[in-house]
């Protein structure tokens, strides 16, 4: 607009300067047609043909108006829903992040118009259905989407996996991974889905066999791999200890020696594991050189339960971790049940009294109960398993 004025302006100076120009040197403009003259001022004619080109150019724009109205009132119609669109996109993203689904999937379904974006405005449509637990419209909205963008089929794919496993569907989940599974080692989520849909399955023998190329993943969060790995080794030494023929704890032990040693519940439970398949000479030395690196007043308690040809060499070896972990009741605990073994009876009764006056536990009342009772202590005996029953209640 701006520029048509500037432009109009531009030519009536030019007009008025001409006209001034042509008053300072009067002359005559004359037409002749057959027998017809015309005679006038050349002022007049100048003026005169002006304002009839002036006449012809705004009639001619508008008939060019006329004839452009039908497009301009389509394009002004499209850029109209366009905003719209842009406006109910916005309004349905911001409705979803405050968690209004049923909303939020109405506006971008509304968004979708805008033939541009139709497919963010499904897929974003697709995951406010899923929130709201209506699948049938969450699929049918990836489906939209997929249609709309045949050649980011791989992407789909990958949302599908991950709103399945939401909604605890591991095995459909992983019909759509499988179509991915050459992206595994250059995608991270592709890597982590494929884990998650393991761990929902506890399928812990195919995820034990896919750590590896979980490990190679670029990009991959390493607190993730040592989760998985953890999550895999407690699974599969579950399933080792109520099915002891099932799985290969020596391989167990071997995959996920680092995680063992780092872990403190693996551990412990990696030593159950090995004291039901009757592997106690593995466990002693297990326990001995984790705890060499890193104490575990877990792995003490276990090692009080592992079956040794010489339960000397054991105390011996226990004694030695008293120099430096004085206040562990566990380590008294174990020591006095070696020493039982041992039959050596008074510094049995020594050390689970140590282990009482830092930690009074039920288990450790029972185990002096029932040497008092072996001795024929019975008042002693009483008193102790008075004290351990009234200690164990109150914890239940």
């Amino acid at each position: 607009m701006l520029r048509a004025l500037l432009i109009f302006i531009f030519f009536l100076a030019i007009f008025a300067a001409v006209v001034l120009y042509l008053m300072q040197a009067p002359g005559f403009a004359s037409f002749s047609f057959g027998n017809l003259n015309i005679e006038l001022p050349l002022v007049k004619f100048a003026i005169g043909l002006f304002i009839v080109f002036t006449i012809l150019y705004f009639l001619l724009r508008m008939i060019g108006l006329l004839f452009s109205a039908p497009r301009r009132i389509q394009s002004a119609t499209v850029q109209r829903k366009k905003r719209k669109a842009v406006y109910a996109t916005n309004a349905g993203l911001t409705k979803y992040t405050l968690g209004d689904w049923a909303q939020s999937e109405k506006l971008l379904l509304r968004g979708a118009e805008n033939k541009n974006t139709a497919y963010i405005n499904y897929i974003w449509a697709a995951r406010a259905a899923h929130q709201s637990g209506d699948y049938e419209a969450r699929d049918r909205h990836l489906s939209i989407a997929k249609k709309l963008t045949p050649e980011a089929h791989a992407a789909f794919n990958v949302l599908q996996a991950e709103l399945l496993l939401d909604q605890d569907m591991p095995e459909q989940a992983l019909a759509s991974l499988n179509q991915q599974h050459n992206a595994v080692g250059s995608n991270s989520k592709i890597a982590a889905l494929y884990s998650n849909a393991y761990i929902q399955l506890e399928d812990w023998q195919k995820l034990a066999e896919f750590i590896p190329n979980l490990k190679k993943t670029k990009g991959i969060d390493q607190q993730f791999i040592t989760n998985v790995q953890k999550q895999t080794a407690l699974g599969l030494l579950r399933n080792t200890k109520e099915k002891p023929t099932s799985y290969n704890i020596d391989n167990i032990g071997s995959q996920f020696k680092t995680a063992l040693n780092a872990d403190h519940e693996l551990a412990v439970t990696y030593v159950e594991a090995l004291r039901t398949q009757e592997k106690h000479d593995t466990a002693e030395k297990f326990i001995v050189a984790a705890l060499a690196n890193n104490w575990n007043s877990e792995l003490v308690h276990q090692y009080g339960f592992l079956e040794q040809d010489d339960p000397n060499t054991a105390l011996k070896q226990a004694e030695q971790w008293v120099q430096q972990h004085t206040d562990d009741a566990n380590l008294f605990l174990t020591l006095g049940r070696l020493c039982k073994r041992a039959q050596l009876w008074g510094k049995a009764k020594a050390y689970f009294e140590s282990s009482l006056s830092r930690k009074p536990l039920a288990e450790t009342y029972a185990e002096l109960a029932a040497l008092h009772e072996q001795l024929d202590e019975l008042d002693d005996a009483h008193r102790c398993a008075k004290k351990g029953l009234k200690l164990a209640t109150r914890t239940i």
